[in-house]
């Protein structure tokens, strides 16, 4: 994407994934990735990175819930997202739900 910083792109950060452990960068192939409870920034970029996300989290769209029953679907490579505590809403239930899309050639 032209409008991120270059050191998005190229700051290293130590992921950690359950049992495992990887060095990425939080976009790589059209793809984000960036979980500050699970990336530890390695190099002066990747601690760049990590700003940039807390500067323009105030740009972000808050989807308000509504209704009972609302489903949101989000693509989690391609949007970075996050949600609110839920100390105060005992009774909010989280499902994780994984799709596999296949493409058609073309």
């Amino acid at each position: 994407m032209q409008w991120l910083p270059e050191h998005v792109h190229h700051g290293v950060f130590l992921i950690s994934s359950g049992k495992d452990s990887f060095f990425g960068t939080a976009y790589e192939g059209r793809r984000f990735r960036y979980d500050p409870g699970c990336m530890l920034p390695c190099d002066a970029r990747a601690r760049q990175t990590a700003q940039f996300f807390i500067d323009v989290e105030k740009y972000a769209d808050e989807h308000i819930w509504s209704e009972p029953g609302q489903v949101l679907l989000i693509d989690n490579r391609r949007v970075l997202h996050a949600r609110a505590s839920a100390v105060q809403e005992p009774q909010r239930e989280v499902q994780r739900i994984s799709y596999h899309l296949k493409r058609e050639a073309s």
